[in-house]
């Protein structure tokens, strides 16, 4: 702790006041130490400042240096009289230098200070001080206030942001997904529609394959030789069309199928049944062209539903994997493929290409 007066650190060479409880070096006193060693612990506890034992006001200036070095250096006759003031020309130089609890004595001057007044003037300066210090503070305390809920309800809703944004992602998402299962299973039930749709305009088609083709064909006279061959003999009027189709691979060095329509699909059923049979008669080579009086190198003839592209990429499809599975019979009743893989197993519906999968 330093000293009052000089404002330099004191050691253990000092003197405390026990009101102001300031720390005072004896030289900062003016006095010697031979009197500052002759002070008691007694005295030294009951020692009061001169700052403190003097409860007047002063009408001089002091030079804003409360305690100040004396050069005049007092006797031994003064003994324990100290002060921290010069000597005033003319005033009495028998005034006290130290005081001590006991021996305080007021001096008379113009206006006595109190501890009344001294309270009141704190309590004025503290209120003007207190005053802006409260406003500043409450300023401050507000502005903290902001930053805090602002930061705090900017995280909020940044997280309320985040945590919208997902939820309507996964809805929309889910939303896309239910909306897609919807697409997909619409497409299905049209696709099956439309596959019903082509099955029933197909139901009374025949189909011949790989019939030679000749550019003086009469295509009736061959279907009538076809039939009168399986003995499955059809009037004229039960047949409402025979042209060919084109082909559905340009490349293929296959003819052009033969497309016959009859007027009902029992007349169909019963030329197809009547080939059949006629196949299975004919282990050897089944029925060929010259079975219908078609010139040139006889050649397989083949008498099949008409099927739609799909189905017959399907039958194609069936008889690659049949092959492949070694599967024994691959056929085609009304408008559906079957597969058997001998003659004591039992016939699998093939609908697509899922099913081919499976076998």
């Amino acid at each position: 702790m330093s000293c009052t007066a000089c404002k330099k650190v004191c050691s253990k060479d000092f003197l405390r006041c026990r009101l102001c409880m300031g720390k005072f070096h004896f030289q900062c006193l003016n006095i010697d130490r031979q009197q500052f060693v002759a002070i008691t612990k007694e005295q030294a506890s009951a020692w009061i400042c001169p700052a403190c034992s003097n409860v007047t006001r002063r009408a001089r200036s002091n030079e804003n240096t409360p305690v100040r070095r004396n050069p005049l250096i007092p006797g031994p006759e003064e003994c324990l009289n100290m002060s921290c003031e010069t000597s005033d020309p003319g005033a009495s130089s028998t005034q006290p230098l130290l005081s001590f609890s006991g021996e305080e004595k007021t001096q008379p001057n113009e206006e006595t200070v109190t501890m009344d007044k001294i309270r009141h003037l704190f309590d004025e300066k503290l209120s003007v001080s207190l005053s802006a210090f409260m406003i500043s503070f409450r300023e401050a305390i507000r502005e903290d206030v902001k930053e805090m809920v602002r930061s705090e309800m900017g995280s909020v809703l940044r997280t309320i942001k985040d945590e919208f944004t997902s939820t309507t992602d996964f809805v929309v998402a889910e939303q896309a997904g239910l909306q897609n299962i919807s697409l997909q299973s619409e497409i299905n039930r049209i696709g099956a529609r439309l596959t019903g749709i082509d099955k029933v305009s197909r139901n009374c088609n025949i189909e011949l394959q790989a019939v030679p083709e000749r550019k003086t064909e009469n295509l009736l006279v061959m279907l009538k030789n076809l039939c009168d061959v399986v003995k499955a003999p059809v009037e004229d009027n039960c047949i409402s069309a025979c042209r060919r189709v084109a082909k559905l691979n340009n490349s293929s060095n296959r003819p052009r199928n033969i497309v016959v329509t009859f007027s009902t699909p029992r007349t169909r059923d019963f030329v197809l049944s009547a080939a059949h049979r006629y196949n299975k008669s004919h282990s050897d080579g089944g029925l060929r062209s010259s079975d219908l009086g078609i010139p040139g190198e006889p050649c397989r003839i083949y008498v099949t539903e008409h099927l739609s592209p799909e189905q017959k990429a399907l039958h194609a499809a069936t008889r690659k994997a049949a092959k492949e599975r070694q599967y024994r019979y691959v056929w085609v009743k009304y408008g559906q493929i079957y597969v058997r893989k001998n003659d004591t197993s039992g016939a699998i519906l093939i609908h697509n290409q899922n099913s081919l999968d499976k076998l």
